[in-house]
């Protein structure tokens, strides 16, 4: 975090989504310790009044009532707001970071924050990529949150936002290490969460959360749809508990998030076999991740279908569908579920394993081809390997040119325990 001074801190959200909205009007709301900018491509559509409502009602923060933020300045110009910004805060779905910050590179402040409510889809990765050799020398670093400090959505385009549940702890990861602790007081400041600290970028990219969670839950809702074929009415999706993504958890979903999650799991003892030296002890299980993130909101803990279904930081997010001509529904396919969690989240899982020595996936294939028959995209060959005509479009770390394991993970180990070699214990077909 810059220097503590008496002039505030210049924060620039970049999104326009529902997590940017409650950073601007939670954030905005400290002025004048903190001065908010919004860099957004609808700028127009938001308040002209420059004030956001965050409501928290229902929530777990419902005695904070209704929370008012001051923006500065609101703008679809990097060169408007970036200049001045002391931290850049991305906070819009992965597949578009890397958009983002090439426009936001050209102007960036000596000694800016890079950072992001949500760092899955390798974070660390793609600021590199985007702001060059130059913009990393330029900057003080990058930091990312394993989880999103709140479920909500936007209520009203530009002018309010709600809060539906708060975590109870936030989890932070910064490149260099050596800015984690400035970093972790910088969240806490932002908004007023507990904040932990992570040993590592790979910690948050292996998290298992949206990028198995909506997968499994998408499939198991819809896994008889064909395209152009077959529509829902409203009350078939009710039957088929596909109304909500979380209320309406079904055993099925949670079966194929537990495969899903056991394939994780996979990948990270795979790679502490690799690199005993590698802290990955931030990849828990998806259960116990959740118990731990949103603490007495989840009533019952007995299971992974239950924890689910029981979390009050759930309640209220609806399965994302297109009506059709005919007042029926679909699966929504432009909507994030498929453009951020299958390209940067299961491609790069899918990437690791096959660097790890094509690690079985069977549950991770199964989403990527379900996925992208509707997207018109072949991430995954009929051969069960990444396409790597479409490397570009996803988050696998041959994207960024990361080729080898010692090159995924050297930023990732501490200096002095970085000892590369080959490793001498064998990996097991299946583990």
């Amino acid at each position: 975090m810059p220097p503590k001074t008496k002039n505030p801190i210049t924060v620039t959200v970049c999104g326009g989504g529902n997590g940017a909205h409650c950073c601007v009007g939670y954030i905005g709301a400290k002025h004048p310790e903190f001065v908010v900018n919004v860099l957004t491509t609808k700028p127009e559509k938001w308040s002209p009044t420059r004030r956001l409502k965050v409501t928290t009602r229902t929530s777990s923060w419902a005695h904070k009532g209704d929370i008012v933020g001051a923006i500065n300045t609101v703008s679809s110009d990097p060169e408007d707001v970036i200049p001045s910004s002391d931290v850049v805060l991305v906070a819009a779905p992965s597949h578009v970071h890397g958009t983002i910050l090439e426009r936001c590179a050209a102007h960036l402040k000596d000694g800016a924050l890079i950072g992001t409510i949500f760092a899955q889809g390798g974070f660390d990765w793609i600021v590199k990529d985007a702001i060059g050799a130059a913009g990393m020398e330029k900057i003080q670093g990058v930091f990312g949150l394993q989880n999103i400090p709140w479920i909500c959505k936007v209520t009203k385009y530009g002018e309010e936002s709600r809060i539906l549940g708060p975590k109870k702890q936030l989890k932070v990861v910064a490149s260099p290490i050596e800015i984690t602790d400035q970093c972790a007081s910088l969240v806490e400041s932002l908004f007023d969460i507990p904040c932990a600290k992570l040993p590592n970028f790979l910690n948050v990219t292996l998290t298992p959360s949206n990028q198995i969670i909506h997968p499994a839950r998408y499939v198991a809702v819809f896994h008889d749809f064909k395209f152009g074929e077959t529509t829902y009415s409203m009350a078939e999706l009710e039957k088929r508990k596909g109304l909500t993504l979380y209320e309406d958890f079904d055993a099925l979903s949670a079966e194929y998030l537990a495969h899903l999650d056991n394939e994780l799991q996979t990948i990270k003892i795979a790679l502490c076999l690799h690199y005993p030296q590698l802290d990955l002890s931030a990849v828990s299980p998806i259960k116990e991740r959740i118990i731990k993130g949103y603490g007495d909101d989840v009533a019952d803990t007995s299971s992974l279908l239950s924890v689910m279904r029981t979390n009050k930081g759930y309640v209220g997010c609806g399965t994302p569908l297109t009506k059709t001509p005919d007042g029926r529904y679909t699966p929504n396919f432009g909507c994030r579920l498929y453009w951020e969690d299958v390209p940067y989240g299961l491609c790069i899982l899918k990437g690791l394993a096959e660097m790890l020595g094509n690690i079985p996936t069977p549950t991770i294939n199964k989403m990527i081809y379900w996925h992208q028959e509707h997207m018109g995209k072949e991430f995954l060959s009929q051969d069960g390997t990444l396409n790597p005509l479409l490397l570009p479009e996803t988050g696998a770390p041959a994207r960024y040119g990361l080729h080898t394991l010692d090159e995924v993970v050297k930023n990732c180990i501490p200096k002095n325990l970085r000892r590369f070699k080959p490793p001498t214990v064998g990996l097991p077909s299946k583990m």
